[in-house]
C-alpha cells in the first residue's frame, strides 16, 4: 500500500497531527505544522517555526517526481521511459537523447533529424575553445579542461546567460529550453575531442555531417582506424550500448548537482559544469579511474586478501564496490561482463586481480552482512580501457553518455514550479555573544 495518513503524536506537546501519505513518502513542509513552545528549548532549533528533516547526504529524501527511470533493486531491474535495458540494446545516442528528453523513442526520421541538428551545433565551436584547453598541460586529467572548456563556450554565447540578459530565459519556455540542450550536447562532443586530442598530441578532426553522434565523438577524439579513419565497428557498438546502461539513473549526484545549479534558473551549460565538477570526485564517475589506479598498486593475485583487510580496517577504500540503490546484484553487471568478452578484456592483467576481489568479498562476511558487490563502476572501468581509453579519460566519456539523462531531468525542472535549493542546517554553536572575547592585536 503506498498511499495513507501517519498519525503523530508530539511528546512535547501532547498535540497530533496526521499526515497524507502519497507515493510512500510524505511532503517534508507538512510536518512544519508540527510546533512546540519555545519556553526551556535552545533558541537554535526553533521549535517554534516547526519540525525539521536532519538527513545527511539525503539518505532518505525525494527531491523530484519524474517518469524518467526506475531501478527495482529486489528485482536488479531498470526501466528507462518504461523501457526495459535489452528493449534499447540497438539504440542510437539519438534515440535515447529523443527518448530520455523528449519522453518517447523517436521515429527514424525524428532520429535523422536530431542527428544533422547535432553535427551542424557541432561545428560551430568558438576558436577561444580551443585556445583555452590548449593552454592546460597535457599530462593532467581531461575533467578541468572540459569544465574550462564549456566555460569559454559560454563566454562566446551571451545570449543564452539568463542573469547577463536581465532575468529568467528557460522557465516555463519549452522551445528556448529545447534549444539549449541541443547546444549543450553538441557543445560538450565537441569540447571532450578537442580536451583528448590536446593530452594525446593529436590533431582535431571536425564532426562529420555524415556521421551519428558517437561517431563522431569517436572521431573526434582520434579514437580511429589509421588506414580507414573511421572508429572500430566492435568498440564503437560497444559504446553505444553501454551508453543505454548508462543513460540516467535517477537523482545521481551530478544530476543533482546540476538541479541545484539550475534551480536558481542559470543556463544548461552552467548546470552541467556542476555536474562534472560534481560526477569527477572518486564515489560518483571518478570511481572507475580511482579503482584502477588502487589495483595497480595491489601487485598480484595473492595480495588481494592482504588488501581486503585493509579495507575493512579502514585503511584502503575499495571503489566501485556498494551501491545506494542496488543491495543485490547491480542490473547493469551481466551486460558490462558480455561485453567485455566480445573485447577480449581479458588481455588487461588487472581484471584477475578484479575478479579476485570479487571472488574472496564474496565470501566474506564483511561484505555480506553490508550487502557490498560490485557496481557497474568497478567492472566498467575494464569496458573503457578495452575501447582504448586512458584511465583519466573515463569520467568525462561516461559523463558523455549520462548526458541524455542529465539534459531530461533539467528539461523536467524547467516546465514545473521551480524551487530554489535551499536547505536549512542545524546549528550546534552558541546563541548569544561571547561577551569575554577577547580579539588579538593588530599591532
Amino acid at each position: 500500500m503506498s498511499e495513507g495518513t501517519l498519525f503523530i503524536k508530539d511528546s512535547r506537546s501532547g498535540n497530533e497531527y496526521e499526515v497524507a501519505i502519497r507515493h510512500n513518502a510524505v511532503l517534508a513542509t507538512d510536518l512544519k505544522r508540527i510546533k512546540a513552545s519555545n519556553v526551556g528549548a535552545n533558541r537554535a532549533d526553533k521549535v517554534a517555526d516547526g519540525l525539521r528533516l536532519y538527513d545527511p547526504g539525503l539518505q532518505n529524501t525525494t527531491v523530484v517526481e519524474t517518469s524518467m527511470s526506475f531501478a527495482d533493486s529486489d528485482r536488479g531491474l531498470l526501466l528507462l521511459r518504461g523501457y526495459a535495458l535489452e528493449q534499447l540494446w540497438q539504440s542510437e545516442f539519438e534515440d535515447m537523447l529523443h527518448l530520455m528528453v523528449w519522453g518517447k523513442y523517436p521515429t527514424p526520421s525524428q532520429s535523422e533529424i536530431l542527428r544533422r541538428t547535432l553535427v551542424t551545433l557541432m561545428a560551430d565551436i568558438p576558436k577561444s575553445v580551443f585556445e583555452v584547453i590548449e593552454n592546460f598541460p597535457r599530462e593532467g586529467p581531461p575533467m578541468p579542461m572540459l569544465i574550462a572548456g564549456l566555460a569559454a563556450y559560454l563566454a562566446n554565447d551571451l545570449d543564452s546567460i539568463p542573469a547577463f540578459n536581465g532575468g529568467n530565459i528557460y522557465h516555463g519556455n519549452a522551445e528556448r529550453t529545447d534549444e539549449a540542450i541541443l547546444k549543450t550536447v553538441a557543445a560538450y562532443a565537441a569540447v571532450m575531442g578537442i580536451a583528448v586530442c590536446h593530452r594525446r598530441g593529436i590533431k582535431f578532426t571536425p564532426p562529420s555531417k555524415d556521421k551519428t553522434y558517437f561517431e563522431n565523438l569517436f572521431s573526434m577524439m582520434g579514437m580511429v582506424d589509421p588506414t580507414t579513419r573511421a572508429p572500430d565497428p566492435l568498440r564503437l557498438s560497444c559504446y553505444r550500448r553501454f551508453a543505454v546502461l548508462n543513460a540516467d539513473h535517477g537523482m545521481a549526484l551530478s544530476v543533482f548537482a546540476n538541479l541545484v545549479t539550475t534551480s536558481s534558473l542559470t543556463d544548461p551549460i552552467s548546470g552541467l559544469i556542476s555536474s562534472l565538477a560534481a560526477a569527477y570526485g572518486p564515489l560518483h564517475f571518478g570511481a572507475p579511474e580511482a579503482a584502477y589506479k588502487t589495483m595497480r598498486k595491489i601487485g598480484g593475485l595473492e595480495d588481494v586478501p592482504a588488501f581486503l583487510d585493509e579495507v575493512k580496517g579502514g585503511k584502503q577504500r575499495l571503489f566501485g564496490y556498494g551501491h545506494r540503490t542496488y543491495k543485490t546484484v547491480d542490473p547493469r553487471l551481466a551486460p558490462i561482463k558480455d561485453m567485455l568478452l566480445e573485447l577480449n578484456a581479458d588481455s588487461d592483467p588487472l581484471l584477475k586481480i578484479a575478479r579476485e576481489i570479487d571472488r574472496v568479498s564474496a565470501g566474506d562476511e564483511y561484505f555480506l552482512k553490508r550487502d557490498l558487490h560490485a557496481n557497474a563502476d568497478f567492472y566498467g572501468v575494464f569496458f573503457f580501457i578495452a575501447l582504448g581509453f586512458q584511465p583519466e579519460e573515463i569520467p568525462v566519456a561516461m559523463l558523455a553518455q549520462r548526458l541524455v539523462g542529465i539534459m531530461a531531468h533539467w528539461r523536467e525542472s524547467m516546465l514545473r514550479s521551480v524551487k530554489l535549493f535551499r536547505p536549512a542546517h542545524v546549528y550546534t554553536g552558541e546563541t548569544d555573544p561571547v561577551i569575554d572575547l577577547k580579539l588579538p592585536s593588530k599591532l
